[in-house]
């Protein structure tokens, strides 16, 4: 039998049915206090001062989205999960400098150099084309930007070459002119 739909639709479908109870399973909600300083601590330091212009991709809920958005960036939070989407406006109802986007993390649609940072957190594991997606993330920062993740993935590629992770999570990148980051976050620091 011949599947009427393919793996994004099989992966969007996942995790449009995962948005109701997203912010409660381990690794996805960001707890105020502690477990929030530990992560907004790494953003706060590549990212530098406010305010920048900050895309993040596949922004489910708005977790990481709210962080970058109390640092006093301008950010734009991006899902092709209309379910993950709804719970992240809601959160977020009302807050300036930020708006919601429904589109593919791996086809952004975006305009050329229109953002200082890129930023995402569990995404490139489910990337279906992850040349293409790298390609489109380098296309959308403008010069001397900045892509920021933290994936569980060891290497990623880009039409330019790879993306290795090295033992203290950064990215060293081959894509010059761009300063290209990981992050790893350590809640008893």
């Amino acid at each position: 039998m011949i599947a009427n739909h393919g793996l994004v639709e099989d992966i969007r479908e996942y995790w449009s049915h995962r948005a109701e109870t997203f912010d409660r399973a381990f690794g996805h909600g960001i707890a105020p206090g502690q477990e929030a300083a530990a992560w907004a601590r790494p953003m706060r330091e590549h990212l530098g001062p406010a305010p920048r212009r900050v895309l993040e991709l596949a922004c489910g809920t708005g977790e990481v989205t709210r962080l970058i958005h109390d640092l006093g960036h301008d950010v734009t939070g991006l899902d092709f999960c209309e379910p993950m989407l709804a719970k992240a406006r809601a959160k977020h109802a009302g807050k300036p400098r930020l708006r919601f986007v429904h589109a593919d993390a791996g086809r952004t649609m975006e305009p050329d150099a229109r953002y200082d940072a890129v930023v995402c957190r569990h995404l490139v594991w489910t990337l279906t084309d992850p040349p293409a997606a790298f390609a489109d993330w380098v296309r959308i920062l403008r010069p001397g930007g900045m892509f920021i993740m933290r994936d569980g993935a060891r290497q990623f590629y880009t039409r330019d070459g790879a993306f290795d992770v090295s033992t203290q999570g950064e990215l060293v990148s081959p894509v010059t002119g761009y300063k290209v980051m990981g992050w790893n976050v350590n809640a008893t620091t």
